[in-house]
């Protein structure tokens, strides 16, 4: 994997916002990551963090380093790069008893080759520190047969909600940086949920087009998504939102309450 520039903007602007710990912050990554360095654009990051890299950065715990992190750790299927090895398939602290925590917990470009989605968002849970922030930078579009899944913003709102994560942002982003923002509040979905064809298109729409299609080339674009862990309780699994107002007396106990859709009172007799 690489921690190319659109992870290391993103890693940046957390910084800037004080996400971590000053002096003490720890990082697990998944996927033994490779640093792409460019001297123009860490003198952007620097700009952003407002910390100082060294010159070449070329490991990926040096950028941490310099950014104030005091340990680092990959998880992956070998032992390159500072990382241990562990099948993410499997909840890590039930098969590997394995229970440590971290400030931050990044899953750039890896959960998307994972078969088991539940224990790709359940294993990220349970390895952040309460306070601690999560980051996924996944497919989006079109990424052809790069993966077994891309992924919507939907699922994230959702599984925030569940939990109650308190969001720092969401992007589409290239992997060269260039990113729109996208909404993180629920009153928004409903806009950019696309149930037909419409005109005219959304500004988001419109924001991807211009990432997809640039100087007559396709590129694939990410989607970029963090949000910071607000308390210690067990992983929830989400149910998507706008079928929450479906669920039966029988089964509501099984899913967060929190996971509250605010776009219509019963999503079966809705018209489209």
């Amino acid at each position: 994997m690489a921690f190319n520039n659109i992870m290391q903007l993103a890693t940046a602007e957390l910084a800037r916002c004080d996400c971590f710990p000053v002096g003490s912050a720890t990082v697990v990554e998944w996927g033994n990551q490779r640093f792409r360095y460019n001297e123009q654009w860490l003198s952007e990051c620097e700009k952003i963090s407002g910390r100082i890299h060294r010159r070449p950065t070329e490991f990926v715990w040096q950028y941490f380093e310099d950014l104030g992190f005091v340990d680092y750790l990959a998880i992956d299927i070998n032992t390159e790069l500072r990382s241990i090895a562990m099948d993410l398939n499997f909840i890590l602290k039930d098969k590997y008893n394995y229970t440590e925590q971290f400030d931050y917990v990044t899953n750039n470009g890896t959960g998307e080759h994972i078969f088991d989605q539940r224990t790709v968002f359940e294993n990220m849970h349970n390895l952040c520190k309460t306070g601690g922030t999560m980051i996924n930078v996944l497919p989006f579009a079109p990424w052809f047969n790069h993966c077994f899944y891309s992924f919507h913003p939907q699922l994230f709102r959702d599984i925030a909600a569940a939990n109650g994560y308190r969001w720092q942002f969401m992007w589409l982003a290239q992997n060269t940086g260039k990113y729109v923002d996208c909404p993180t509040d629920l009153e928004s979905w409903t806009y950019y949920e696309q149930k037909k064809p419409r005109n005219p298109i959304s500004d988001l729409e419109k924001h991807f087009d211009a990432l997809h299609n640039r100087e007559g080339k396709a590129h694939n674009v990410s989607i970029v998504t963090a949000y910071t862990k607000t308390s210690d309780k067990p992983f929830q699994i989400p149910f998507q939102g706008r079928y929450v107002n479906d669920i039966v007396d029988d089964l509501k106990g099984e899913y967060s309450q929190t996971n509250v859709d605010v776009r219509q009172k019963d999503h079966t007799s809705a018209t489209y």
